[in-house]
């Protein structure tokens, strides 16, 4: 169904843009038949791809689930860059390393799909987020220690720049948190671990900025009208401001979040405490928005946000026990469906908790 083909109660302007595929409530079977409508619009991509959503959906299947490793060569830039939590990773030939690691960790690992928003072109590029889960026995040493034989299962996000059938830029999180739990492994030692060995290059963040005088946070200037600015005066809000009662404004009171370290939070008082738990880690945090996209889906319009949260590590709240007076950064995207009248019923936010440890141990390496 075309984006442009449904009309959908929300409190903000949907751009017209080409139909494309829809994933959530598909079959597998469903999704690999896509087809090419009459305004395809992917020129320089292969024809096998009927859209970009499509793109996506088809090479994470292949790669993950076919074993089609070498498909990245295909389909990455041979200087593509993908930043994590961690590190940087730089090079195709570095993505197909990480890619058979992984998938050694866990060689019967399965990918779902739940989300895939998107904006942009074939002519300036696109920008997608994909949001899924994989489930796989850890029957391989992983870096956090020996396999353990059990199961996990794990959300991740990856969001994408793709020009010319091509990735050239990606951002990666995955909840590392909720695996070293069901793996059975103690998350600050996985962290510490991750902190001792050499990344491949840091992602180098500044400390959280505030206005001369401690001025207060302000609202956010300009409309509110389109998607984009909608999200971003509400991430604002929440996070910079610290508005919560904006809360109860913009979400359902049934509504869930599923979050990282697979954590679920119900109704607005649930996803209130496990934003202050966060907060509370890092009381001095500063949120930075920097990407909006969306997608028409069967059962609402979702809204994904790459962001980034700064702030100088306090011992105690989300991550209990951990050196203070430490800055460090938590990369994270955040997928929001949206309800019939316009409020949000259903969110996920991923983010790893082990990389985003790390980066206080290396900062801190005698605690």
């Amino acid at each position: 169904m075309a984006d442009s083909e449904v009309e959908p109660r929300v409190p903000f302007r949907l751009d017209r843009r080409p139909g494309v595929t829809q994933v959530r409530h598909r079959s597998e079977p469903e999704l690999l038949a896509a087809t090419a409508g009459t305004d395809r619009d992917l020129a320089g991509f292969p024809d096998d791809y009927a859209d970009i959503v499509d793109f996506i959906v088809k090479i994470t299947r292949r790669i993950w689930v076919d074993g089609a490793i070498g498909l990245i060569y295909d389909t990455y830039d041979a200087n593509c860059v993908v930043y994590t939590a961690a590190d940087v990773a730089r090079g195709v030939d570095v993505v197909v390393e990480n890619t058979t690691v992984s998938m050694a960790a866990s060689p019967d690992l399965d990918n779902h799909f739940l989300n895939i928003a998107w904006s942009g072109n074939a002519r300036d590029g696109f920008y997608t987020s994909h949001l899924g889960f994989g489930t796989g026995l850890n029957l391989g040493d992983t870096i956090y220690g020996p396999a353990t034989g059990k199961s996990a299962t794990i959300r991740f996000c990856a969001d994408c720049i793709s020009l010319g059938g091509r990735i050239h830029t990606e951002w990666l999180a995955r909840d590392n948190g909720a695996l070293v739990r069901q793996l059975g492994i103690d998350l600050h030692d996985a962290a510490r671990r991750v902190a001792a060995m050499p990344p491949q290059e840091l992602y180098v963040r500044g400390a959280p900025e505030k206005l001369d005088g401690q001025t207060a946070p302000q609202p956010l200037d300009g409309p509110r009208d389109s998607l984009e600015q909608h999200l971003r005066h509400l991430f604002h809000d929440l996070w910079n401001r610290r508005m919560f009662d904006q809360l109860a404004v913009h979400y359902d009171p049934g509504a869930r979040l599923h979050t990282a370290g697979g954590r679920v939070g119900e109704g607005i008082r649930g996803i209130r405490a496990l934003h202050l738990s966060l907060l509370a880690a890092m009381p001095d945090a500063r949120m930075t928005v920097a990407n909006v996209c969306w997608s028409v889906e069967v059962d609402g319009v979702i809204g994904a946000v790459r962001w980034e949260l700064v702030g100088t590590s306090r011992s105690g709240g989300w991550f209990g026990a951990m050196p203070a007076g430490v800055p460090f950064a938590i990369p994270g995207m955040t997928h929001c469906r949206f309800g019939p009248d316009g409020r949000i019923v259903e969110e996920w936010t991923v983010f790893d908790e082990v990389g985003v440890l790390a980066q206080v141990y290396r900062a801190a390496p005698l605690a």
